[in-house]
């Protein structure tokens, strides 16, 4: 396995996003009983299956002969999508419209339809899409992929090379990829054919059900694609609805694997947990007092057999959310218990501009991010608009960390009430640091005070 994950980083550099550069992928399978018959799958499925359109800016002054006729003119793009919900919701790859600057959804009756995009996680490569359509729309049959095996018969349906509804056939090759792209790896391979334009194309089995988003092959490689399994769709689905990003979970500890020879030096098994390497400053880890060569084995009553598998479980937890740690310090097994704080994201301001919005302000003196209180997420806060302002985030670390939490409403700092973002630093200007301060919150819809001693004025 591990010289397999050598392998796949080792050729990381050929990974080619599948909307952007050509790639054959030739397919060597087993011979199974009977072929699968896929025209009814293909008939019953192509209406749900749609062609993504993009033009993007192109810098001033730039030229490309073959594209670009003249300066200046905007470059377009093409991948696929599907939609999962008939009012019109599209899930396709957010390296599909990143940088868009217009979408258009052209459906397999050929009607185009201009589209928004609602919500994007770059972790994960997935952007969820809204068009208008004057009818109710086909949505696919969102499947499993958890009890999927390697072997099993599979489709893939999309717009390679701008060829709207191709459709191609093979083999689930593997499964749990980890391919050097982020700390959220968990691709599915197949050898069905995967060209440039089926980026954000649905992934079937013979039943018609979504397994999997397919979203890269690598250059030159024969038989090789990759998707993001169905279940990571479904499970980050309701937040890329609203807010339009997702939190993960953060505890604020660098971890790496545990190799045969230093699993020795600490008397366990490779695969008995995740090494804690450091330990941020006033972070959730640290507040544990979690140490340097420290063995987490366990989060939330998860088994944690990797780093990657410790990654994964933080980040499905809800930032503010207290959970049980097990960890093997010195050969002794020991518990205790933190508060989770919510990941960094330095890719979220792009995500927002890439909706429209502009990226939240930051208070730095409190370390939140704040937003002001609109009808559209008004039914997060609990209250109506112009009363108090949300709490998208809390920075690791910060003043308001372990105090304020995500979706917290600010209503009044220091007996002064608060009915936009930008009143938080002014009010918090005339306040000293180091002493506490006191903060009136809604949460769960429920008034609550909270103190916090506030940063140093910058």
């Amino acid at each position: 396995m591990a010289s397999l994950s050598r392998v796949l980083v080792a050729i990381l550099a050929s990974l080619t996003f599948v909307s952007t550069a050509p790639g054959i992928a030739n397919a060597q399978r087993p011979a199974p009983d009977t072929l699968p018959q896929v025209a009814r799958l293909f008939e019953q499925s192509r209406d749900q299956v749609v062609s993504v359109q993009t033009e993007m800016a192109a810098p001033p002054g730039t030229l490309n002969p073959f594209f670009n006729p003249s300066p200046g003119e905007p470059s377009r793009g093409q991948g696929s999508g599907f939609i999962v919900d008939e009012s019109g919701l599209i899930i396709t790859n957010w390296h599909v419209v990143n940088g868009a600057q217009t979408i258009q959804v052209a459906l397999a009756k050929g009607d185009i339809l201009s589209a928004r995009l609602v919500g994007a996680d770059p972790a994960t490569d997935l952007a969820l899409l809204q068009v208008s359509a004057p009818v109710n729309l086909s949505a696919v049959t969102l499947g499993t992929s958890e009890d999927i095996r390697p072997g099993q018969w599979v489709v893939a349906i999309g717009s390679p090379f701008g060829l709207e509804h191709s459709v191609t056939v093979g083999v689930l090759s593997a499964t749990g990829r980890s391919i050097g792209m982020g700390p959220f790896d968990n691709f599915l391979q197949t050898d069905a054919s995967i060209n440039p334009g089926n980026s954000g194309g649905p992934l079937f089995n013979l039943d018609g059900e979504v397994i999997g988003v397919n979203t890269a092959i690598i250059r030159n490689g024969q038989g090789i694609g990759f998707a993001v399994p169905i279940d990571v769709v479904t499970e980050i689905l309701g937040q890329l609805r609203e807010p339009g990003y997702v939190s993960r979970g953060f505890i604020g500890a660098g971890i790496q694997e545990l190799s045969e020879a230093l699993a020795t030096t600490f008397g366990v098994a490779p695969d008995a947990g995740a090494l804690v390497r450091s330990v941020e400053s006033n972070s959730p880890a640290s507040r544990a007092e979690l140490q340097p060569g420290d063995i987490i084995t366990s989060v939330a009553n998860q088994k944690v057999s990797n780093p990657s598998e410790l990654l994964k479980i933080i980040g499905r937890v809800s930032p503010g959310s207290t959970i049980e740690l097990t960890y093997l310090r010195e050969g002794s097994r020991e518990q205790t218990r933190l508060t989770v704080a919510e990941r960094p994201d330095p890719t979220r301001p792009q995500v927002e501009r890439a909706r429209g919005i502009e990226p939240r302000p930051f208070e730095g003196r409190l370390g939140v991010f704040l937003t002001a209180i609109t009808s559209r997420n008004a039914s997060r806060s609990g209250g109506p608009p112009g009363q108090g302002v949300l709490v998208e985030r809390v920075e690791a670390g910060s003043p308001a960390s372990g105090i304020l939490r995500p979706g917290d409403v600010i209503l009044n700092i220091a007996g002064t009430d608060i009915a936009a973002p930008e009143e938080v630093p002014r009010v918090l200007k005339e306040q000293p640091a180091g002493s506490p301060i006191r903060i009136l919150l809604r949460r769960g819809g429920q008034p609550l005070f909270a103190a916090v001693r506030l940063k140093t004025a910058s």
